[in-house]
């Protein structure tokens, strides 16, 4: 399993909304800006974030995005199903055996199911909130920077 670059985006954004919520509602352009994201596909994504009812848009004066539900009740693993249009792990990844496909016939299978079964149960029991303070806040493009900083943030400790 491989989460898609706008799954990625997706929970920054909504981490970032975490972090910042005396600030809500925000524009997709903010949190484009902080957490370097294109602007123009981070607004995307936040058409599909309001579709799946993440968020809602707010319009006039005060424009911007605030959370359609509370982040506490939003779990990564419906965040990512949402953003990547169904279930993570929905068959065996080698989908081009002739064993057919069951736990009883393949061993291999059986493993694959137990071990996506506790990635699930991880995603599920996380939420983006929880995930927005266990998290370190970087932009995308100086994560190297911004690791590098709390190692030596760490350091001094």
């Amino acid at each position: 399993m491989k989460v898609t670059k706008s799954a990625g985006y997706a929970l920054h954004a909504l981490m970032y909304m975490v972090r910042h919520s005396t600030q809500l509602p925000v524009t997709a352009v903010t949190v484009a800006k902080a957490e370097g994201i294109p602007s123009d596909y981070l607004a995307k994504i936040f058409q599909q974030l309001a579709k799946a009812r993440f968020v809602k848009a707010i319009r006039g004066r005060k424009r911007g995005y605030v959370f359609a539900r509370p982040p506490e009740q939003i779990s990564l693993l419906e965040l990512f199903e949402a953003v990547e249009g169904g279930p993570l792990f929905d068959d065996c990844f080698l989908r081009h055996c002739e064993c057919g496909g069951t736990p009883e016939d393949c061993r291999i299978f059986s493993i694959w199911t137990d071990a996506t079964r506790q990635i699930k149960k991880e995603l599920e029991d996380t939420t983006i909130a929880s995930a927005a303070w266990a998290h370190p806040e970087h932009r995308f493009a100086s994560l190297r920077e911004s690791l590098a900083g709390a190692e030596k943030r760490q350091g001094a400790i």
